[in-house]
C-alpha cells in the first residue's frame, strides 16, 4: 500500500478532538488494517476499548504475545501492507520480541502497540507488577526493542502525540519494518486534535527524482551494452510494494527470469521467460549454468542471506551485476545512487526503455530432473512429497512453509499461477509458520470480503518439532473458524538439526504427540474433529486423502493431514545447502545415512 488515494478517513463526523486512543485506532484503520492481534493486559485494556469505536476495525485475540506477533507478520505479508498487535508493559512486549526481530530481519511491516504504566508510575519508579528491581526503570523494556524496530513513538504527553503517531506509521511503510507505539495508560482518554484525520497519510518514500532518472538511464545503458542479460527477482520487491511495476517491466523487457527461495511465486512459473530458482549450488541442474552465462544480472530487491543464496554460492561477480535495492542503486560497483525507491526506479526504467536497443537473448533450457533412487518406494519420501503437495495447490492459494524441511522442499516444486509462498528463510525461527498461517487466513477472509482478491486457501506445511512451539494457535483457528489446510510432517523430531549435526543424539528428539487428539483438545466438536483429521503413512494413503472434498475445500475449521516420514530423509536442496559448509559437513551427513549430491567444489563458508 502506498500513496494517499488508497486510504479512507475512517471517521464519523468532524469533532475537533478525539481521545488519543481513538485517534490511534482510526489511523491504524486508515492505513489498511482491519484486524488487530494481541493479548489483553491491565495496561492496555482501556486502549483496547477504543478499537470498538472505529468502524470496520476488529479485535482478534491470540493465545500468547509471540503468536500474536507472528500472526501480524503473516497478515502483513498476505495483504502487502501492515499488521498490528497490542501487548502490555514488560511481560507482554518481551514475549513478542522474537517474532518482531524476525519481521525486522525480513522487512515485514508490523505495528506493535504497547500499553505502558502511567507517567506518574514511571516518574516515581514505582514497583508496579511486571517491572524489575526496587527502583524499576519502566522504560527498560522499551530500550530492549530498540534494535528490532525502524521507528518508535514514545508518548509522554497528549501534546504532539498525533504527529508522533503519524510519523511512526509512515516510517513503517517507508522503511518496511516493525515500529512501536508506546502509550501510557493515563494518556489513552486524553483529548487530542482530530483535524489531521481528515488528511490521509503519505506513505510513499522520499526520492531524489534526478537520482532516479540518472540511475534508470545508467541501468538501461548497461543493459544495451550487454549481450546476454538476466533478471534475478527477490523478496524485497514484494516488501517494498513494487511487484506490479516489476511484472510490467518483465513483460516489456523480455530477458530470462530467475527467482530465489524467498521470492518463489512472485513471478508466475508459467511466464514464458521464467527459468527457475537460482540458489547457487543447491539449484536445479542447468539453473546455475544459465545465470553464470549471463554477462549482466539485474538484481531486484535482493536479500542475500546464506539460506537464500545457497550458502553464498550464487557468486554473481560485482562487475556483472546491477543491484536495484529498496532505496539505492548500485551499477557494477562503480556508480551508486541514493534516494532511489525501488518502485520509482522500476517505473522510470519502464518509461525510458528503448526496446529497439535491447539485446536479443536465448532462454536457457533445463534438462529433465534426475530420477531419484527411491522413486519406487511405497512410503512417503522427501523426493516425492513436495511435488505431490504442489499438485494439490490451486491458483490464489497462500502457502506457508515452516523453517525446516518444508522451507527447502516446497521450493523444488512448481506452483500454479498466482500462488503466494511465504517462509521465514532468513531469520528462521521455528514455530513461525503456524500463527503466521492464522494471520494469513484472517487476511484472506478480509480481502475476499472486500472483493480485493479471490479467497484462495491457506496451506500450511509444518513439522512436528516446529509445531510444538506455537501449537496453541490451532486453538484460535478452531475458535475463529479459520480453515487452513495443515500438512504436518511427522518425522520424529528436529530433522533439520539432525542433518546438520547429531543425527542420532537425543537432543534432536521431541515429545511425541497424538495429533488425532489435538482438535478435540481445542474444543472442536467430536464429529467435526474426526472428519478434520487425517493420517498418511504411504503414498497411496496421502493420494486418497488429497482427493477428499473436505480437505480440498475446508469450512468452519482447519483440516489437518499428518504425514509420517523417515527421520533421516531430507530434501536434496537442504542436504546440498548443508554441504556448502564444507567437507566435514558432507562427511558427517553421509556417515549418518543422509543422501548428499556431489558438490562442484570442496570449500565451505562455515569454518
Amino acid at each position: 500500500m502506498s500513496g494517499k488515494s488508497e486510504q479512507s478517513n475512517g471517521t464519523n463526523g468532524h469533532a475537533e478532538t478525539v481521545p488519543l486512543g481513538r485517534y490511534l485506532w482510526t489511523r491504524i484503520k486508515q492505513i489498511g488494517i482491519s484486524r488487530v492481534f494481541g493479548v489483553p493486559g491491565d495496561f492496555n485494556l482501556t486502549l483496547l476499548d477504543h478499537v470498538y469505536d472505529v468502524d470496520g476495525l476488529e479485535w482478534v485475540g491470540n493465545t500468547n504475545e509471540l503468536n500474536a506477533a507472528y500472526a501480524a507478520d503473516g497478515y502483513s505479508r498476505v495483504k502487502h501492507g501492515a499488521g498490528c498487535l497490542v501487548t502490555t508493559h514488560g511481560v507482554g512486549e518481551l514475549s513478542a520480541l522474537n517474532a518482531i526481530a524476525g519481521s525486522m530481519t525480513e522487512q515485514v511491516k508490523v505495528i506493535h502497540v504497547v500499553g505502558q504504566t502511567s507517567r506518574r508510575m514511571q516518574e516515581n519508579k514505582m514497583m508496579i507488577h511486571h517491572s524489575i528491581g526496587f527502583e524499576p526503570d519502566h522504560q527498560m523494556f522499551n530500550k530492549a526493542s530498540t534494535a528490532f524496530r525502524v521507528a518508535a513513538a514514545e508518548l509522554q504527553s497528549e501534546k504532539g502525540a498525533p504527529e508522533e503517531i503519524d510519523r511512526v506509521l509512515r516510517e513503517c511503510f517507508v522503511k518496511s519494518g516493525p515500529v512501536y507505539i508506546f502509550v501510557p495508560i493515563d494518556l489513552v482518554d486524553l483529548p487530542v486534535p482530530s483535524t489531521a484525520l481528515q488528511t490521509p497519510l503519505d506513505l510513499s518514500p522520499p526520492q531524489d527524482k534526478k537520482a532516479v532518472e540518472a540511475a534508470a538511464e545508467a541501468t538501461l545503458e548497461a543493459i544495451y551494452a550487454s549481450k546476454n542479460p538476466a533478471f534475478l527477482v527477490d523478496c524485497l520487491v514484494d516488501r517494498h510494494d513494487s511487484i506490479n511495476e516489476l511484472k510490467t517491466l518483465l513483460d516489456k523487457v523480455p530477458f530470462p527470469i530467475y527467482s530465489t527461495n524467498m521470492s518463489k511465486g512472485l513471478i508466475d512459473e508459467s511466464h514464458p521467460n521464467y527459468v527457475g530458482l537460482s540458489n547457487g549450488i543447491p539449484s536445479r541442474i542447468g539453473v546455475s549454468a544459465g545465470i553464470k552465462a549471463s554477462d549482466l544480472v539485474i538484481n531486484f530487491g535482493l536479500l542475500p542471506s546464506d539460506t537464500n543464496s545457497g550458502g553464498f554460492t550464487r557468486n554473481i561477480p560485482r562487475d556483472r551485476s546491477i543491484d536495484l535495492n529498496p532505496h539505492t542503486v548500485n551499477i557494477k560497483g562503480d556508480k551508486i545512487f541514493s534516494d532511489t525507491p525501488l518502485k520509482a526506479i522500476i517505473q522510470s526504467i519502464i518509461e525510458k526503455v528503448d526496446k529497439s536497443r535491447l539485446p536479443s537473448f536465448k532462454k536457457p533450457s533445463l534438462p529433465e530432473r534426475p530420477l531419484e533412487d527411491d522413486q519406487d518406494a511405497t512410503h512417503i519420501t522427501q523426493s516425492w512429497i513436495w511435488h505431490q503437495l504442489a499438485s494439490f495447490l490451486e491458483p490464489h492459494d497462500v502457502v506457508l512453509g515452516e523453517t525446516g524441511t518444508a522451507a527447502f522442499g516446497m521450493p523444488d516444486a512448481t506452483y500454479p499461477d498466482s500462488t503466494q509462498w511465504h517462509t521465514q528463510t532468513y531469520y528462521g525461527s521455528i514455530g513461525f509458520a503456524t500463527p503466521a498461517a492464522f494471520g494469513a487466513d484472517v487476511a484472506l477472509s478480509e480481502m475476499a470480503a472486500a472483493s480485493s482478491r479471490p479467497r484462495g486457501r491457506t496451506v500450511l506445511v509444518t513439522g512436528d518439532g516446529s509445531l510444538m512451539l506455537t501449537v496453541q494457535e490451532i486453538g484460535n483457528m478452531v475458535k475463529q473458524k479459520a480453515s487452513p489446510i495443515i500438512f504436518l510432517i511427522n518425522n520424529a523430531g528436529y530433522t533439520i538439526e539432525r542433518v546438520i549435526h547429531g543425527a542420532k543424539q537425543s537432543y534432536n528428539d521431541i515429545v511425541p504427540f497424538d495429533y488425532s487428539r489435538m482438535l478435540p483438545f481445542f474444543n472442536m466438536p467430536a464429529e467435526q474433529a474426526k472428519a478434520s483429521f487425517h493420517r498418511a503413512e504411504t503414498k497411496k494413503e496421502l493420494e486418497e486423502i488429497l482427493k477428499l472434498d473436505r480437505v480440498k475445500k475446508p469450512k468452519g475449521g482447519p483440516q489437518i493431514v499428518e504425514i509420517i516420514m523417515d527421520a533421516m530423509d531430507v530434501p536434496w536442496r537442504l542436504a546440498t545447502q548443508i554441504a556448502t559448509r564444507g567437507p566435514e559437513a558432507v562427511k558427517e551427513m553421509k556417515e549418518a545415512g543422509f543422501k548428499v549430491r556431489e558438490m562442484e567444489h570442496g570449500a565451505g563458508f562455515w569454518s
